[in-house]
């Protein structure tokens, strides 16, 4: 067969009255027929219904043809086996079974009369005709047949009494029995040849499954492969806009001459689109139309009508005679088939677009995967440097601390014999030189803390002490300070047991931190101390002034490193923002919480929750 790629040919070939038929006219078509009737134009008389089918020699159905469903109503899937059985009359079922049976294995071919239920669900009068799908073949295999309606016989007709079901081949001689057949419109004989054209119908299109296009081409190539009379075959196909028809595929185009192509009767493809009624016309008229054209319905039950598939041929009226049901067939193949090319290429087309995305997310992916690794390396930087500097801290702490201690040492010592050696001026400079040697060592020993810290060297070491008396002893170092200030210091201790297991030493440091605090930002009013239980075995420590107090946009800061309120070189308040820090990394050590609330020039106050007792983490 000649292909022909897209509508390139169409284009050039057809011309528009053929190539695109409007929405106007289908919805019409039945009043457009009658109109260009001529004498030399006229339908074929109505086909009547027939069924195709084949049974096996235990009477199972093996194939029943879509009209089976269009006459019973029951689809062709529940038929199969036994299940034609349900349409047949109760009566006739033992007589129609009985002669598929093994009783008859001898017979060439039979005839029975019997009553098949339609779809509306009345009885009417068959004949079923069958014979060997093998006649050759010494084994029995099964039957191939048809049932075909006896409009002539009344449905209330009892059958003839005395009246043979089956006649035999003796009974009925053979060329008599071909002779009957020769009316009908598809031949008992012709049953099998019938099948095996839409079995390498069937296969044909599966093999173009893939693409729609060289689906559509080969659709129209092997309709003209299984039917003999056609000259020609065309596939109409509607319109991206549903606006008509438009010829997608022709096959047979080799039998024309070139630039001259059959004039299809465009009434006939919008009457079998508009009603999917197969059509048969014949026409005497000559000038290039067709002298025989069917048209059947590109049909699907589940999308509907596809299309039109259309055979003609251009010289013998009779050569499509019988070609209706087996093209209408074909059209019900066809819809399959192309209802399958467009799901392929739809999950072609998902398929593309799934492995766009999954690239992209390759890609995607490659990119965290880099910028997670940057991370990582940036990460790995920050804690090499974090780790050098609280080494650098640590190394620069102890050896600041060495000459403090002595210059803090001697300091204590000249001013133990200041009478003796120094004069009252002499005295009071040492006395200077002894405070901010004091101050200095606090600032290398908070450094020190922190370094240790950060540095994860910081280990708890818990003891069982008296909480009451750590909080006193805190409290009285700052009574000095306090007093000279004018500033009064209250402790409120409420425990009905006094002892907890906590490090005594880094606890009294985070009071001597909190206090000290208090003390220093707090000119007028007074400090209070409370300390009591809560629920859960906890305890709380409060620490509350009347001081300047902090403002709203330091607050969230307040426990950062090295962060304080006023950030200028001449601010009033001394110190390097450690010792807040440090409080808060050593109550979480404790397993413990600490907060702040402050208002500015109404104060703050600090609460601390830590466990009763706190075990040694190894």
């Amino acid at each position: 067969m000649t292909h022909y790629q897209g509508n390139n040919y169409f284009s050039a070939d057809f011309s528009d009255r053929e190539t695109l038929h409007k929405v106007s006219e289908i919805t019409s078509p039945q009043g457009q027929v009658g109109d260009s009737e001529t004498q030399d134009d006229r339908p074929a008389s109505p086909v009547p219904h027939i069924i195709v089918w084949k049974v096996n020699a235990n009477g199972q159905a093996t194939y029943l043809s879509p009209c089976w469903e269009e006459y019973t109503g029951v689809p062709a899937s529940a038929g199969l086996g036994f299940g034609y059985l349900a349409c047949v009359h109760p009566e006739d079922r033992p007589r129609l079974l009985a002669r598929s049976g093994p009783n008859v294995r001898d017979a060439q071919s039979y005839e029975i009369k019997f009553r098949l239920q339609t779809r509306c669900g009345t009885y009417r009068w068959n004949i079923a005709r069958g014979s060997r799908a093998n006649p050759d073949s010494q084994d029995f295999l099964e039957w191939v047949g048809t049932y075909t309606e006896m409009d002539t016989i009344e449905q209330t007709q009892a059958w003839p009494e005395g009246e043979p079901e089956f006649w035999h081949p003796q009974a009925c001689s053979e060329p008599n029995f071909r002779a009957e057949n020769l009316c009908e419109v598809i031949k008992v004989t012709d049953a099998a040849a019938d099948l095996q054209a839409i079995e390498r119908f069937t296969n044909l299109l599966s093999q173009r499954a893939g693409d729609l296009s060289e689906l559509l081409q080969a659709l129209a190539d092997a309709t003209l492969e299984a039917i003999a009379g056609a000259e020609f075959c065309l596939v109409a196909l509607p319109e991206g806009d549903c606006s008509g028809l438009k010829l997608i595929a022709v096959g047979g185009a080799q039998n024309f001459e070139k630039g001259k192509t059959p004039q299809v009767q465009d009434k006939l493809l919008l009457k079998a689109f508009a009603t999917g009624e197969s059509q048969l016309w014949y026409s005497d008229s000559g000038s290039g139309v067709p002298a025989a054209t069917c048209a059947a319905a590109i049909e699907s039950g589940e999308t509907g009508r596809l299309g039109v598939l259309v055979i003609g041929n251009g010289k013998e009226s009779a050569a499509l005679d019988g070609s209706l049901p087996l093209l209408a067939v074909m059209g019900k193949q066809a819809a399959i088939a192309i209802n399958t090319a467009r799901a392929i290429e739809k999950l072609k087309k998902q398929e593309q677009l799934l492995d766009l995305q999954n690239e992209l997310l390759i890609r995607q992916q490659e990119e965290l995967e880099k910028q997670s690794r940057r991370i990582q390396q940036q990460k790995l930087q920050l804690l090499e440097a974090a780790r050098l500097k609280s080494q650098f801290l640590s190394i620069m702490s102890h050896e600041l601390l060495t000459p403090m201690n002595a210059i803090i040492g001697f300091s204590q010592l000249l001013l133990r014999q200041h009478k003796q050696l120094l004069s009252t001026q002499q005295t009071q400079m040492v006395a200077r030189i002894l405070n901010n040697g004091k101050n200095l060592l606090v600032l290398i020993n908070d450094i020190l803390d922190l370094s240790k810290i950060e540095s994860c060297s910081t280990q708890l070491k818990t003891e069982e002490f008296d909480l009451a008396h750590l909080v006193m002893d805190v409290a009285l170092e700052f009574g000095t300070q306090a007093t000279e200030k004018k500033v009064a210091i209250s402790v409120n201790v409420c425990l009905q047991d006094q002892f907890i297991v906590n490090d005594k030493w880094r606890l009294r440091q985070v009071l001597v931190n909190l206090i000290s605090n208090a003390v220093k930002f707090t000119h007028r009013g007074c400090i209070w101390i409370e300390v009591g239980e809560l629920n859960g075995d906890r305890l709380n420590i409060t620490v509350r002034d009347t001081g300047i107090g902090i403002g709203e946009t330091d607050l969230p800061h307040i426990f950062d490193k090295f962060h304080q309120g006023d950030q200028t070189i001449t601010r009033n308040y001394p110190g390097t923002g450690l010792g807040l820090a440090i409080c808060a990394s050593l109550v979480q050590m404790m397993n413990g919480t600490i907060t702040a609330e402050s208002q500015l020039e109404k104060g703050s106050t600090f609460k601390i929750e830590i466990p009763r007792k706190i075990h040694d983490k190894l």
